[in-house]
């Protein structure tokens, strides 16, 4: 835990959670978050297999990345697994967090067509949320109108 790589640190954190998972979650969430960033994916997988759902917002800013851009495997698996946990939840910040990254990725790449894909997740988040008893579902799906707006 001490050590300086990124790397090493990720892998420690989910190593400790396999040991001790109520002390890889607390020393996740004291992180600086400059160091939260770094350790994304390793940080999400804990959250995601802990169902630690108050990380909804945090997680969700690398939801797009993990799901499209960190290559095939169970890093993949899991960001989908983090795209579901958040389109059914009732996390407002989430879906907030979540769509603004499609719209700033979607945007990024409209030359490969990429709007055209997060528009249809977001289609997934708004599908998800209707048949939902949420009781932000209402604003949920305003906050994902209103950010495909954005891409067209």
């Amino acid at each position: 835990m001490q050590s300086k790589s990124y790397a090493v640190l990720g892998k420690s954190l989910v190593a400790m959670y396999y040991i001790d998972k109520d002390l890889a979650l607390k020393k996740s969430k004291e992180l600086p978050d400059d160091v939260r960033k770094i350790l994304a994916t390793p940080l999400t997988q804990i959250f995601i297999e802990s169902k630690d759902e108050t990380e909804l917002p945090f997680i969700a800013k690398s939801v797009v990345y993990g799901m499209f851009l960190s290559g095939q495997g169970p890093t993949k698996v899991m960001y989908e697994k983090a795209f579901k946990m958040i389109s059914k939840s009732n996390n407002m910040l989430a879906i907030q967090n979540l769509v603004e990254d499609m719209v700033t990725k979607g945007n990024q790449y409209k030359k490969f067509s990429f709007d055209k894909v997060v528009i249809n997740l977001m289609r997934t988040i708004i599908q998800e949320q209707e048949k939902s008893t949420n009781t932000n579902k209402d604003r949920n799906i305003a906050i994902v109108k209103e950010a495909m707006t954005g891409l067209l």
